[in-house]
């Protein structure tokens, strides 16, 4: 069980992100080429016991094979939903329909020379003007203006100015935070103030620790991460702001929300993933296979969802000898996992994952060989993908999935 008072009325008052999730999103920024496929889970199920083919055997690599196959994606296609968007980043973001490659501009977002981040909140997200290159800039810490854009909205409203973003428990709110005048590198102490849509400040602001950030604001506290590079281990923790004490500590996060933490302690053979639910304090337990490792996690909007890239160690390797990786999606009140069905890639292959949409459907970017693709895939129906050609020209590397 946790320890702490509850913090409900400083950080509540009654959907890349904080520094890991910026790191990955700058990583799949700079791994994506303009070939890339897009898989969308639609209605994912409650429970499943395992992800089944067509003929209801379960999907895996070529038997007697030790390397993957060039695509991850196999089996008979369909059509894919004519009214499904995504975000599209750059300069000057849009919208992009992948059914009908048609784009409208999102309005209230003045062009930025080195184009936007999105940083995904429950119900929209956070959009921000990218810093130059540090070679360019003097002053990259300084603050940019933060813009809210609703799911689905047209136009995109400013909020405040603040050095960095992060969800906070409350859906359409934000935590931004902004540097103590002064700070340096190693000594960085951070004010954060939780705002809502449409840039009201709610409650006090909080002076953070020196060197952490927030990456999730949370029912029972906010989740802190450490900015040092010399922190290893334990360096997320559950922080009460009212009371300046860590109510926990976390080793191996690989997905927060408002109401859980996903996290993959050291291990040795077996890797497990814990989902602790924070309000109760009871555990689920995400079952591994010895070899396989959990190497990233993203909560569905509703929570009831845990998606999780596999990292399979057993020997399978692409061409280039990058190991093998599949996606998973945990119930996270029990545990139970199904492997998504058709993804068996190379590591090397995937860029991102996430739930761009308010609803349960899972958005996952994957680098493959000469072609474009979006796939849609409802796995209640069992039926085949939806498989949607992206011309390069449609700057398929700035779709934003999460």
């Amino acid at each position: 069980m946790l320890g702490g008072a509850t913090v409900e009325d400083v950080i509540s008052q009654g959907d890349d992100r904080p520094p890991r999730q910026r790191r990955r999103r700058l990583l799949a920024g700079a791994a994506l080429v303009a070939v890339a496929v897009l898989v969308v889970v639609r209605h994912l199920p409650h429970d499943h016991p395992g992800s089944h083919g067509p003929a209801g055997r379960p999907i895996q690599p070529p038997a007697g094979s030790s390397t993957l196959p060039p695509s991850g994606i196999v089996g008979r296609t369909a059509a894919w939903a004519p009214d499904a968007r995504l975000p599209r980043s750059g300069p000057s973001p849009d919208w992009f329909w992948p059914a009908v490659a048609r784009a409208a501009p999102i309005l209230g977002l003045p062009s930025a020379r080195f184009g936007y981040g999105f940083t995904r909140l429950a119900g929209g997200w956070a959009i921000q003007p990218d810093p130059p290159g540090r070679a360019r800039c003097a002053n990259c810490d300084a603050p940019r203006p933060i813009f809210y854009l609703a799911d689905r909205a047209r136009r995109a409203v400013l909020v405040a100015r603040a050095n960095r973003v992060a969800p906070a428990a409350v859906k359409s709110q934000m935590w931004l935070t902004t540097y103590v005048p002064g700070s340096r590198p190693g000594l960085r102490i951070g004010v954060a103030q939780r705002y809502d849509r449409s840039g009201a400040k709610i409650g006090a602001p909080v002076t953070l620790p020196s060197e952490y950030e927030i990456t999730q604001g949370t029912r029972r506290g906010l989740l802190l991460v450490s900015m040092s590079l010399d922190d290893q281990g334990n360096s997320d923790r559950l922080w009460n702001p009212a009371t300046g004490k860590v109510l926990h500590r976390f080793d191996g996060v690989v997905a927060v929300n408002a109401t859980a933490v996903a996290y993959a302690p050291p291990c040795v053979q077996t890797c497990p993933v814990h989902v602790l639910n924070l309000a109760s304090g009871r555990q689920a337990i995400v079952k591994m296979r010895p070899t396989d490792t959990a190497s990233a996690g993203v909560f569905s909007p509703d929570g009831r969802f845990l998606a999780l890239q596999i990292s399979r160690g057993n020997g399978e390797v692409s061409d280039d000898g990058a190991s093998a990786t599949q996606l998973e999606v945990a119930n996270a009140a029990t545990g139970h996992a199904m492997v998504v069905p058709h993804i068996f890639v190379s590591s090397d292959a995937i860029a991102g994952f996430g739930w761009p949409g308010s609803r349960d459907d899972l958005v996952a970017e994957f680098r493959l060989d000469s072609r474009v693709q979006i796939t849609f895939w409802d796995p209640v129906a069992r039926g085949n993908v939806a498989v949607a050609d992206i011309n390069p020209a449609d700057d398929p590397a700035a779709l934003v999935v999460g």
